[in-house]
């Protein structure tokens, strides 16, 4: 790989990832997932240029997922839990099998793939599971997690350094949060199982001059 093609595919990067950071800021969904999808484009080519098919394969099928979800119109959840199931199975499937024929079965072909498979076994999970929104975030985060440490070991293995800064401050972020779930659960346990105070009945007037010729 020439030095050009991994300059140009750094500087793609970049300009993605700054999309898809910006559309945590963002409130329409349609317009998060656009910038998010812009950002999927840019990676693949980005991930092409560094010859990391499986990593690419990752975007092709979030870029699938995202312009499904733009375009279909629906609230129901069996749709986006047949997508996602799908998806899941297409990503890791491809992924692998890129990795093994066009990457050399590399090992850190698999991060990728192994990272996206968790995050999205984690939101299925969160999303058939009965489990409360707090626990829903803690296992949507959990995913997340392994999902950036993933994705940023392999920025550093395909010399792909936007990929690996942002997910590294998204490591930070992530376990920033996941200590502040915790503490908060941890808070309201407490006070749940915290003695409630009775009050005291006052003094009569007899034990008050007691106490009183005692001194």
């Amino acid at each position: 790989m020439g030095e050009t093609a991994l300059i140009i595919a750094n500087i793609l990067s970049l300009i993605g990832n700054v999309l898809a950071t910006t559309s945590a800021l963002l409130k329409s969904k349609k317009t998060i997932l656009s910038f998010q999808s812009t950002n999927h484009v840019l990676e693949i080519i980005a991930q092409l240029l560094t010859q990391a098919y499986s990593g690419m394969v990752q975007e092709v099928i979030s870029l699938i997922r995202n312009v499904i979800f733009i375009f279909v119109k629906t609230t129901k959840k069996l749709p986006k839990l047949i997508i996602s199931v799908l998806c899941l199975i297409a990503g890791v499937t491809t992924g692998v099998l890129f990795n093994i024929f066009l990457s050399g079965n590399v090992l850190y072909g698999y991060l990728p793939v192994a990272g996206a498979a968790v995050y999205t076994v984690f939101v299925i999970l969160a999303f058939l599971l009965e489990i409360g929104e707090r626990k829903a975030e803690l296992l949507l985060k959990i995913g997340l997690l392994v999902n950036v440490i993933c994705w940023c070991a392999s920025g550093y293995f395909i010399k792909l350094y936007p990929v690996l800064i942002f997910n590294a401050v998204s490591i930070v972020l992530l376990i920033l949060s996941l200590v502040r779930i915790f503490l908060s659960a941890k808070k309201a346990r407490a006070a749940q199982t915290a003695p409630t105070d009775e009050p005291t009945e006052p003094s009569s007037p007899t034990e008050e001059k007691s106490e009183n010729e005692a001194d």
